[in-house]
């Protein structure tokens, strides 16, 4: 009898705990998961953009990297190509116009 009465107890405290803890508006365990499952859809929608916006940069850093190889070689050609048409054509010899410099234009004065 003891034993039954233990029961009941234990029954009517847990119940009496859930009802009290669903009256004063905290919701239970059915709010917790609603909440869980709101930062969980906000955390994943947060990390699909991150993983977007981190690949979209890595995209153009390589396509950049690209370019900048693209162009050292293009001026190796070109100074390849001049070389073979002086060579082939040494009547008419191209060569690249002088680069301005500061130092041509102004010296300083002693004072």
């Amino acid at each position: 009898m003891m034993l039954g009465g233990a029961v009941i107890n234990a029954a009517a405290f847990t119940d009496g705990n859930y009802l009290a803890k669903y009256l004063s508006g905290d919701g239970g365990p059915l709010a917790e998961k609603t909440r869980h499952d709101k930062a969980l859809e906000a955390y994943e929608a947060a990390q699909a953009r991150y993983s977007q916006e981190r690949t979209k940069l890595l995209d153009w850093i390589e396509t950049n990297r690209e370019n900048k190889a693209q162009a050292k070689q293009n001026f190796t050609d070109n100074d390849y190509a001049f070389k073979l048409y002086n060579q082939a054509h040494p009547d008419r010899k191209m060569t690249l116009p002088k680069e301005p410099k500061f130092s041509d234009f102004y010296q300083p004065s002693e004072a």
